[in-house]
């Protein structure tokens, strides 16, 4: 039994409400608990629309929402991780993308990165929903960084959606598999041109991205986030929810 499942049966025997559970990082899923009043605003990029769990204070303009999917386990690439997490929480919060993630994983190492680097407004606690199927039911786009068994249920749950499902393969784990798998299968990305889907086959080796400071890795999580970036523009307002 992991610690979540242990500190949701003590809230449950304690019949706690939930602005108790949210406290704890803890809420049901049908809660859109996204942040608790408090945090000074600082001057950093302009106005955003953040979620911690399944809404917004304010959506964007096109209501494209994300699912962020991952974990760092045995088989993920930890430092292209680490690499990657400071790059989507900028377009999240650049964006005001509404971005649903569970209580642990690379979706609220995000939110805890805008939380922390940017402090919005009323954002000081992010809230993961349970249960994979409430993750990614929602999405326009689930953008999948490493993973293990738990993140590799949300991407076969996102397939059977017809979700548009985008991976860092560099950053190893599901990512690594599912990239692969839709190189040989067509059908998992029928929604990506060839040439769109060749961009992000050069996210799978950061030997292919140098810059002036020599860190491959930053290059490729900056070339990967710019081509969600861009896949997201060209077909923005188009939902597969």
């Amino acid at each position: 039994m992991s610690d979540i499942e242990v500190l949701t049966r003590i809230a449950d025997g304690l019949e706690m409400p939930d602005e108790a559970r949210v406290l704890l990082g803890l809420a049901p899923a049908d809660t859109r608990v996204t942040a608790i009043r408090g945090v000074r605003p600082t001057t950093t990029p302009e106005p955003v629309a953040v979620t911690g769990a399944a809404g917004g204070f304010g959506p964007n303009s096109a209501q494209t929402r994300l699912a962020i999917c991952g974990s760092r386990a045995g088989t993920t690439n930890n430092r292209m991780i680490d690499a990657a997490v400071p790059v989507l929480a900028r377009l999240v919060f650049t964006h005001r993308y509404p971005v649903s993630h569970g209580p642990v994983g690379v979706g609220i190492e995000v939110m805890t990165y805008i939380a922390d680097h940017y402090r919005p407004p009323d954002f000081t606690v992010a809230v993961g929903l349970f249960g994979r199927r409430n993750v990614v039911r929602d999405a326009h786009y689930v953008l999948v960084i490493g993973g293990g068994a738990g993140t590799q249920d949300e991407v076969d749950l996102a397939l059977s959606m017809s979700k548009k499902v985008v991976a860092l393969p560099a950053s190893g784990g599901t990512a690594r598999r599912f990239h692969d798998r839709a190189k040989r299968d067509t059908r998992l990305r029928a929604w990506l041109t060839d040439d769109r889907f060749a961009l992000l086959d050069r996210c799978t080796d950061a030997g292919q991205f140098t810059d002036d400071s020599g860190d491959a890795l930053d290059s490729l999580a900056e070339e990967f986030t710019k081509i969600v970036e861009d896949l997201i523009t060209d077909n923005q307002g188009v939902s597969s929810a």
